[in-house]
């Protein structure tokens, strides 16, 4: 269930239950990604007026695994993938919004990719098929990711008309519409039904992963 208000200073916050297909409470409801997006163009521009100045992000390769399993961005953001283990990885992505492969590269290497238009990016190792990556690219910074307990929270909101987005890689895609006014406090509740497991993904050729590299 998600829980979601718009406080007096514009802020949204929620808890996300995540549940199964016969209705039992599941215990990790993290790494879910709620965001805001404006409803008509002056609640879009209002959203857009906002800038960030973070430092570049960076997923780690490591164990054999990537770090984080979920990173969220804004458009024009440069995101370091850095080899932090001790035998050779690949990063690459198939996806249309921002394909691309980093080749095969060793410990303590970085390589760098900008993403510049908004999407789901799902990043593999072509070398390590469990190893797998989600960058969710938006173009506002109103967004959150959910703890293990499946709360987050969104500050600062301006007054609007928005949805609120709710994604995760192991349950569908949930929204609602949100009106803003900074002074009237809005509540919506919903359940997220976790989805079987998806199929193993293939790699960056299009066929089955082998069995030793």
């Amino acid at each position: 269930m998600c829980s979601f208000a718009a406080i007096a200073d514009s802020s949204v916050n929620g808890t996300i239950r995540l549940e199964d297909s016969s209705g039992d409470r599941l215990p990790n409801a993290g790494n879910f990604v709620a965001f805001i997006e404006g409803n008509d163009p002056a609640s879009s521009a209002a959203l857009a007026q906002t800038h960030t100045t973070a430092s570049a992000p960076h997923i780690s390769h490591k164990d054999q695994a990537f770090s984080p399993r979920v990173l969220v961005i804004t458009t024009g953001t440069t995101v370091d993938f850095k080899n932090d283990d001790r035998i050779y990885h690949n990063a690459f992505s198939l996806s249309k919004s921002k394909p691309f492969d980093l080749g095969i590269y060793p410990e303590g290497t970085s390589k760098f990719v900008t993403f510049n238009e908004p999407g789901l990016v799902r990043v593999y190792c072509n070398m390590h098929p469990a190893m797998i990556s989600n960058i969710l690219v938006l173009g506002n910074p109103y967004f959150a990711v959910t703890s293990d307990d499946g709360q987050f929270h969104i500050d600062d909101l301006p007054n609007g008309n928005f949805t609120l987005r709710i994604w995760s890689e192991h349950a569908e895609e949930h929204s609602r519409t949100l009106s803003v006014t900074g002074d009237q406090p809005l509540v919506e509740d919903f359940t997220a039904i976790a989805r079987p497991q998806f199929k193993q993904h293939n790699n960056k050729f299009g066929k089955p992963y082998r069995d030793k590299y």
